[in-house]
């Protein structure tokens, strides 16, 4: 038979077991809940989800398990959402998506809009999509290079993994550049792209110049962070 020093013991591996699956389900719920409330439309489904990962890893820090810091969880989470965003946004034009009808009605009442670029000679060139070729190479960096490093480095970094750390700030600063260069691109072509658009000047601000503005948020607290918490 067991002694109550045993039993005790054996109920607190037991405990630990069960804080320790919390977190895991946390985890999962918490990643596939910000990847989905990249995909726009899904974002009713991915809010739930977030919240709910949020609650289990609440639940398991009040059972004894070691979680990573919140303010992590908070940063790492919007890189992942904001990744997750960018990545379709600009896919769905950059890839032959779109020739179809939906992308079509997208990108050009979003042209007549915001940013007329994409309302004039959509799908008109042999790359399809928008027309303005320096929004084709932006497109190009976002989907290949840049977005795809975001996300892979939220990753680690909500694993707090050192290298995940040091991506994020990599990719965070690759961002920035990306956003002077498309805050130039924008300015330049002014005329074409804003003013045959139907908010001009807002429009400019508000499709190129503050959504953009995560890494100016970001890279502080990423350079500022004790590097000792995350590990090799």
């Amino acid at each position: 038979m067991m002694t109550s020093a045993e039993a005790m013991q054996s109920g607190r591996h037991s405990e630990s077991q069960q804080a320790h699956a919390l977190v895991k389900r946390g985890d999962f719920f918490f990643y596939v809940g910000c990847l989905v409330c990249g995909t726009w439309i899904f974002g009713l489904v991915g809010a739930p989800m977030v919240l709910y990962g949020v609650y289990l890893l609440r639940k398991a820090q009040l059972q004894g398990a070691a979680i990573r810091p919140w303010s992590v969880t908070v940063v790492g989470g919007l890189i992942l959402v904001d990744a997750s965003v960018n990545y379709l946004a600009w896919g769905l034009d950059l890839l032959p998506s779109h020739y179809s009808l939906i992308a079509r009605s997208l990108w050009i009442d979003y042209g007549m809009l915001g940013d007329g670029g994409y309302a004039l000679h959509y799908n008109s060139t042999a790359t399809g999509g928008v027309a303005v070729p320096a929004e084709k190479a932006i497109q190009i960096a976002t989907i290949v290079l840049v977005m795809p490093i975001r996300a892979a480095a939220a990753w680690g970094l909500l694993h707090m993994k050192r290298w995940g750390l040091q991506w994020s700030i990599i990719g965070n600063w690759l961002y920035f550049c990306l956003w002077i260069i498309y805050s130039a691109a924008m300015a330049l072509q002014f005329d074409l792209r804003f003013g045959t658009s139907e908010f001009g000047v807002i429009g400019f601000w508000l499709m190129g110049g503050i959504p953009f503005l995560g890494p100016v948020v970001l890279l502080p607290y990423l350079h500022s962070v004790n590097r000792e918490l995350w590990s090799d």
